[in-house]
């Protein structure tokens, strides 16, 4: 494969066509989940990271400051801005109270810079909220077990030993973390769910 730079139209156009992959009940739950472990403040101002069409404003107290970011020009709006979280978020510092990361992570080139970058953007007490594959999902083991491609444009995986270290090397603090959904839609918890919901504060 031909290396693909960082913001280029050739990297916009590879996840724009993943973009379309999830399904409407599971992004419900995943969601769902991310809201209810974030329990954003009435009045936050609050960055969606991969936002898409902005869909996790529907799970969020309906006076929240919101502010979508996606690499995809399809989604641009008056409040979802294109950017590479790769190249930087383009706020200054300190900006926002809550960052929601939903299935992003794992498509990053370097997940530490994005989240060092993330951390910059967060205000002090700040809180990120991150949704990543389990890597032992049912779907995971049976790819690896008869080495079938990846498809989704995953580079990492991580356990929540990992998924820890990686937030504390970048300066944020584990303070919960819970399951979405089996495959299909069904709520699950963290051991059997396709994916884990991870809340993390800035310290």
């Amino acid at each position: 494969m031909t290396r693909i730079a960082p913001g280029s139209k050739e990297l916009q156009d590879y996840y724009r066509a993943r973009a379309a992959w999830r399904g409407p009940g599971e992004e419900r739950m995943r969601f769902r989940k991310a809201a209810a472990l974030g329990r954003v403040a009435p009045g936050a101002r609050v960055l969606d990271i991969g936002c898409r069409d902005g869909g996790l404003r529907r799970y969020l107290p309906p006076d929240t400051r919101y502010q979508g970011m996606d690499i995809a020009p399809d989604f641009a709006g008056a409040d979802i801005v294109t950017a590479d979280i790769s190249l930087g978020i383009p706020f200054p510092d300190a900006t926002f109270d809550w960052v929601f990361c939903i299935e992003v992570l794992e498509h990053v080139p370097n997940p530490y810079g994005a989240l060092t970058e993330i951390h910059r953007a967060l205000r002090p007490a700040g809180v990120l909220v991150v949704s990543v594959p389990n890597p032992y999902h049912v779907k995971e083991l049976i790819w690896n077990v008869f080495r079938i491609p990846d498809r989704q444009g995953h580079i990492y995986a991580w356990t929540r030993q990992t998924m820890t270290r990686l937030g504390e090397m970048a300066g944020f603090r584990l303070e919960a973390c819970g399951g979405t959904y089996l495959h299909p839609p069904i709520p699950m918890f963290a051991l059997l769910a396709r994916s884990i919901v991870y809340r993390f504060v800035k310290s």
